[in-house]
């Protein structure tokens, strides 16, 4: 856990790896003794998950009753990329645990079989023994349906961030236009973000900071670009028009997005969607930029961080990023200078209760390594 977590956190989930497995095993992916788990992982070798996470799982599942399967796998270069053999065995499977970025790969794809999928963001067993994981997943589930409904009611929404985003949307249509527009086919593990947000209609400016990345659904050589200033981006009904900065650092940032264009296809210059996370113990020591692949498989998770699918085909292959934005939907204040207000509200109220933390303990940021 983050050395700077709080004593009530602390108290109450004070490092248990294996209640953060049964809350993934029961409460999120449903699993029964009888069924058949499947745990994908990656190679040793890749660093990216710890592989006492997988051990760990496996082990509470087969206490459950469940039979449990590890296979082991290259992260491919896409969703198009995935082995055959690796569809046939998800098909085949009561539930399939991915604790390999192919997970992420295949959020938005249809996969086979009639088991449940859940992509495990668990790097290690401090993430998988921390609040991050071992808070109750039906209360986080509760939260994510709220904001959604709160969403899809909205017709006009507006960003901004101490930086100086100023971003802007309306449309009568609403629900058809502004709502989350495409769902996960895998659950997240914990429960960590609402479902994209379309980003049509979406005008003004967009400062981003810290770094572009990959979405995730491609893997791409130098998919990481360091900002070593913010850059600010002007967007027209969901489109880019221009980038204001450094000279040097625009051009990079206008030649990273001709590459990726031509790689994968689609728009250049449009900007899909965006959404920001509802998970308040997302937390990395690490400085961000140190490891930005395992930063980027963690933080989007945390109520601090708001990021943009942008360049290509829907759901785009470029994330830009900014922090500690505030977020009006219907000028109702959803996300507040980083913290999901609801939370900072209604920390006493359902369906937080069961949580017992102290009123106003989601008023803290936790380190997100930025």
């Amino acid at each position: 856990m983050p050395e700077h977590a709080d004593d009530a956190m602390r108290a109450r989930w004070p490092g248990d790896p294996p209640a953060g497995a049964r809350n993934l095993l029961v409460n999120c992916a449903g699993v029964r003794s009888g069924d058949q788990v499947l745990i994908i992982t990656e190679p040793e070798h890749l660093h990216h998950y710890d592989p006492a996470v997988a051990r760990c799982i496996a082990e509470e599942a087969r206490k459950l009753g469940a039979r449990a399967k590890l296979v082991e796998v290259e992260p491919a270069g896409g969703p198009e990329d995935v082995p055959a053999w690796l569809l046939e065995e998800i098909s085949r499977a009561s539930h399939t645990i991915f604790l390999n970025r192919i997970g992420d790969q295949l959020r938005f794809a249809p996969l086979p079989g009639a088991g449940s999928k859940t992509v495990c963001y668990t790097l290690d067993l401090d993430y998988l023994g921390s609040a991050f994981a071992a808070s109750p997943y039906g209360v986080w589930e509760n939260v994510q349906r709220e904001v959604i409904a709160r969403l899809a009611r909205a017709t006009r929404y507006s960003i901004r961030c101490p930086l100086g985003t100023d971003l802007s949307a309306e449309s009568a249509a609403g629900v058809a236009e502004i709502s989350p527009a495409t769902d996960f086919t895998v659950k997240n593990f914990p429960m960590m973000i609402v479902p994209p947000v379309s980003a049509r209609h979406l005008s003004g400016k967009l400062v981003l900071s810290h770094a572009m990345t990959s979405t995730g659904i491609h893997s791409y050589e130098e998919s990481i670009l360091p900002l070593e200033a913010p850059v600010e981006v002007t967007l027209d009904d969901g489109r880019i028009t221009g980038f204001a900065g450094p000279p040097a650092l625009v051009a990079r940032i206008a030649a990273q997005f001709d590459r990726v264009a031509s790689l994968f296809g689609g728009s250049r210059d449009v900007v899909n969607s965006w959404h920001a996370g509802i998970n308040p113990f997302t937390w990395f020591l690490p400085p961000a930029l140190s490891d930005m692949d395992r930063w980027s498989a963690i933080s989007f998770g945390s109520p601090r961080y708001t990021h943009f699918h942008m360049c290509g085909s829907p759901p785009g292959d470029i994330c830009g990023q900014l922090f500690d934005a505030t977020i009006t939907f219907d000028g109702e204040v959803i996300w507040n200078d980083g913290q999901l207000d609801e939370l900072v509200k209604r920390t006493e109220d359902s369906p937080l209760r069961s949580l017992g933390l102290p009123p106003g303990f989601f008023n803290r940021a936790f380190p997100l390594g930025v």
